[in-house]
């Protein structure tokens, strides 16, 4: 984190990664606000409207990861760019992670942030552009 975030945004943050890395379409599409948009660097669009849409093994493979390899995300570095009361933006760089713990890819996206209720949740991902790879 490079400015000062509010702790309940910076969390959701964290939840939103674990929420992702988890293969629980449930537990990932309490995390969004929706309609949840991913917008993806080629310009391509991925939205759910509903809970029932939300299919994480097709976003896996959406984003390029095979979902027998892949384990865990962790975010590697925040930065708020935009910071309202009920709307926040970050630049974020985050790791790919296989079950074993080998770094599989580091990528980069905006991830936006609403307030819902006293939390926060996921509106809208721009990215991920791959910075590396194995």
């Amino acid at each position: 984190m490079s400015r000062a975030v509010d702790r309940g945004a910076f969390a959701a943050l964290i939840e939103h990664a674990a929420a992702f890395s988890s293969r629980d379409n449930a537990k990932y599409a309490k995390n969004l606000s929706l309609p949840f948009v991913h917008l993806w660097p080629n310009g391509d669009l991925l939205r759910y409207d509903t809970d029932a849409e939300v299919d994480l093994v097709a976003h896996y493979e959406r984003a390029g990861l095979d979902a027998a390899n892949f384990g865990h995300t962790e975010l590697d570095e925040v930065e708020l760019i935009l910071d309202w009361k009920d709307l926040k933006a970050f630049h974020t760089k985050f790791t790919r992670y296989s079950p074993r713990g080998d770094r599989l890819s580091q990528s980069e996206a905006v991830w936006v942030i609403v307030r819902s209720g006293d939390g926060w949740k996921m509106k809208l991902r721009i990215g991920a552009a791959s910075i590396t790879s194995r």
